[in-house]
């Protein structure tokens, strides 16, 4: 009986993952990020921009410090290198090959998530020194656009504004709408208008 319960559970729980990820996807993929703000349109920086979105996700329900967020956290987690395990065997990675390339994955996402809570989040680094908007960006070059950019340049800039405003939507919103994977995501564009108003 218990173990039906689990099982059902576990399988709902993945449903409410697999929405929230096709969420994160579904902003990732939009093509203003490549063509107007410079991200590569790369296997490697669509990878960048999957994560960076769904750091926050982690970052929510980190938050939350209930069994219930850390389940959901584990069934984002598997639905999503699942997805990445697909693309590398589409990619023409072979079964050889996929183990190394999920644990370098997975090591950027834990790294990322660090950095961008940081920079987004938090406001202050390891030592509890508040970060300033140069830092965020640099932050946000280095793990976005693999430090390519110049810490001027507008692409970077807007990046940044629409970053900001992507993190401050998603810790809006609720325990309730996160754990059934209600993220909601605004356009892109809307998500900019939003944040030029609040500055």
């Amino acid at each position: 009986m218990f173990g039906l319960v689990f099982t059902k559970r576990k399988r709902v729980q993945k449903a409410h993952a697999q929405k929230m990820l096709s969420a994160v996807n579904e902003f990732s993929r939009t093509p203003a990020f490549y063509e107007e703000l410079g991200v590569p349109d790369t296997m490697t920086g669509r990878f960048d921009l999957i994560s960076l979105v769904a750091s926050f996700v982690i970052i929510r329900l980190k938050q939350m410090e209930t069994q219930e967020s850390q389940a959901m956290a584990q069934r984002f987690f598997d639905v999503m290198f699942r997805q990445f395990d697909y693309s590398l065997r589409e990619s023409g990675v072979g079964d050889l090959g996929v183990p190394k390339h999920m644990k370098r994955m997975m090591q950027g996402i834990q790294g990322r998530t660090h950095f961008y809570e940081m920079a987004f989040i938090g406001g202050v680094d390891e030592n509890g020194k508040t970060l300033n908007v140069d830092d965020k960006l640099d932050i946000l070059n280095r793990n976005l656009y693999s430090g390519v950019m110049d810490e001027t340049d507008s692409q970077l800039a807007a990046c940044y504004d629409v970053i900001t405003a992507l993190a401050n939507h998603i810790m809006r919103r609720t325990d309730q709408e996160i754990l059934v994977g209600e993220l909601s995501l605004p356009a892109y564009d809307e998500l900019l208008m939003n944040e030029k108003s609040a500055a």
